[in-house]
């Protein structure tokens, strides 16, 4: 179908002007074609992406819902609508988009690859992993598709495939810092430590404001017994982003198996302090309680942990045996229901 020169006018006005960043000056021109040809699918893609891109995603569900009726095979209408739908956390209706936008266009790398996100959202791997390959058979120049199916692959356990897709990314992109944290932990789980403080530091030197490299670079370094530089990195972390809890977490950890109760009693405060419902930290937070021999303090962090997690017995072990000891229980070491602190934890890839 031929549209009218002044719709088609309109459209490209408000191309050339969103692609300089004026998008209400885009959109009056978009809404413009629209009003001249009320049934042209592409103003309404148009007039959608550019709301999208103006957090307005409900009238630009509207534009791409009005584009894809007007034309059902319109495929980027469909990728448009499943990438505004996965934004919104609707993973099963942006699967569904991306599907149709590759019924259509089975070439579409971006879609694909956006596909895959969304099936490794929703923990579907084999489909995730399918996805990312095929991406990067159909774009094996695009870095962020190989670093996407080196994290599928490492959430399957498939870490020697891992490895080798974070390498091809840092071979693509490598002055980028993330393929390097993630080959760092890919390489920490599967054992090898010292290669993987290596490319944590090397992430590092390409960005030194990246926080979860430094907690990852402590976590690594905690596990090969370096606990006071483990404890830098994770005041590094800290000073770069004071909101990260895992960071907390882990700081707090190593401060307990130095025994500085009180620096540990101030980090798991922390971690309350951003996730207050979590049992994990109550329980933490008492167990450095008692072994700083605030009996009364950790009794109430065991009590906080069990309303929250009900079920978990080392919870209630934990209370029940402190509740009835007649002396404060020794400083060392664990204490009774297990193990005496929730582990330290890395950051995934990302």
């Amino acid at each position: 179908m031929k549209w009218s020169a002044a719709a088609q006018e309109q459209l490209s006005a408000g191309q050339k002007l969103e692609a300089v960043g004026s998008l209400d000056d885009a959109i009056v021109h978009y809404q413009k074609a629209v009003k001249l040809e009320p049934n042209w699918p592409d103003a309404h893609n148009a007039l959608g992406s550019a709301y999208n891109q103006q957090h307005k995603p409900s009238l630009a569900m509207l534009e791409y819902l009005r584009a894809i009726r007007l034309d059902p095979g319109y495929a980027e209408a469909h990728y448009n609508l499943g990438t505004l739908l996965r934004g919104q956390g609707n993973l099963t209706g942006a699967a569904q988009q991306f599907e149709k936008a590759l019924q259509i266009d089975p070439d579409n790398a971006g879609a694909h690859n956006d596909l895959g996100l969304t099936y490794a959202q929703q923990g579907k791997l084999g489909l995730a992993i399918k996805e990312f390959r095929s991406t990067v058979r159909l774009e094996p120049g695009w870095a962020i598709a190989h670093d996407n199916l080196g994290n599928a692959l490492a959430m399957a356990g498939d870490l020697n495939g891992a490895m080798t897709s974070y390498r091809n990314t840092i071979a693509l992109k490598p002055d980028w810092a993330q393929p390097y944290n993630n080959l760092g932990n890919a390489l920490r789980q599967a054992g090898n430590l010292e290669a993987a403080v290596e490319q944590y530091q090397k992430a590092l030197e390409l960005n030194p404001k990246y926080a979860v490299a430094c907690n990852n670079l402590g976590f690594a370094l905690q596990q090969e017994g370096n606990l006071d530089d483990a404890i830098k990195q994770y005041q590094r972390a800290i000073h770069l982003n004071p909101d990260y809890a895992t960071a907390h977490n882990n700081l707090a950890t190593a401060y307990y198996q130095k025994k500085n109760w009180h620096g540990a009693i101030s980090e798991y405060g922390q971690v309350l302090r951003l996730k207050p419902n979590d049992a994990a930290g109550h329980f933490n937070l008492g167990m450095a309680l008692k072994a700083a021999g605030d009996r009364k303090r950790a009794l109430e962090q065991f009590q906080q942990a069990q309303k929250l997690d009900p079920g978990n017995q080392q919870y209630q072990l934990a209370y029940e045996s402190l509740l009835n000891a007649a002396d404060t229980p020794e400083t060392d070491g664990p204490g009774p229901g297990g193990e005496a602190i929730s582990k330290t934890s890395p950051d995934g890839s990302k």
